[in-house]
């Protein structure tokens, strides 16, 4: 059976407590690829952060003003982009 690649990357971003129910069949069927992360310790982080011991820089892919928030998604979605700062 040959596999068909999703032309449109799809990603549901979310911070979710409560639990809830999943229906699998479509993801093993259609062979869904899943991929998680959660939310590490962000006292650690947040004092890095302020102790300015993490360079985020290379991080930050581009910078937009707030006028240009539709440029900044568009770009923020192509491959390799990290993050997109928009200033408001």
């Amino acid at each position: 059976m040959g596999r068909t690649k999703c032309k449109i990357p799809h990603a549901l971003k979310s911070t979710v407590a409560a639990s809830s129910a999943l229906h699998l069949a479509p993801i093993v069927i259609d062979e869904i690829r899943v991929q998680g992360s959660r939310c590490g310790p962000f006292a650690p982080a947040l004092r890095a952060l302020s102790q300015r011991t993490l360079d985020v820089r290379p991080l930050i892919s581009a910078r937009y003003s707030l006028d240009d928030a539709l440029a900044a998604f568009a770009y923020a979605a192509r491959p390799g982009v990290l993050k997109v700062l928009v200033k408001v």
